[in-house]
């Protein structure tokens, strides 16, 4: 849609839809920083599930997801995603955005609920297989959704490096 209608044109980016993307990528190295505590934790998961160690691991990565990740992808929703409506020339080209934070919210009340579902401190070898299907599908869409915002919004404001992927 953007090459029929001529691509971007950056300086028609306001200079508030620029502190936004700033804001949103210089947070995106802190979502950086969860998602590698995320990655390690499944592989602990996947290695080691009866491990002391284990459980407090996926507590840990929830919180972070929950106390990180989470404000940082609504806060995308309320204010950048409608402030990149008139350079993108439309709300259609955040959408597939959008909805990829309904699935990692998802995806995090998931493993609430998985994590709720612990009694002894320990997980049961019956919960090892859903918790890695959360943790990993977590990172995966974690992973695919920063390099999307990335490539599609970071490029509009030049004054800002995109943020090194790890």
């Amino acid at each position: 849609m953007r090459a029929l209608r001529g691509g971007l044109r950056r300086r028609e980016v306001a200079p508030r839809t620029r502190e936004l993307l700033a804001r949103a990528a210089r947070e995106h190295q802190a979502v950086r920083g969860v998602l590698a505590g995320l990655r390690d934790t499944a592989d602990l998961v996947a290695t080691e599930p009866a491990s002391p160690r284990c459980l407090p691991a996926v507590r840990e990565t929830h919180r972070r997801l929950t106390e990180q990740v989470l404000p940082h992808e609504a806060a995308e929703d309320r204010q950048l995603y409608p402030a990149l409506a008139e350079p993108l020339g439309s709300g259609e080209a955040t959408s597939t955005m959008s909805r990829a934070h309904v699935e990692i919210r998802r995806q995090v009340d998931l493993l609430g609920v998985q994590l709720g579902q612990t009694d002894d401190g320990r997980l049961r070898p019956d919960q090892v297989p859903d918790l890695l299907a959360s943790l990993y599908g977590l990172d995966a869409v974690l992973r695919l959704h920063l390099a999307q915002e990335e490539e599609e919004f970071f490029t509009l404001d030049p004054t800002e490096p995109v943020p090194e992927r790890r």
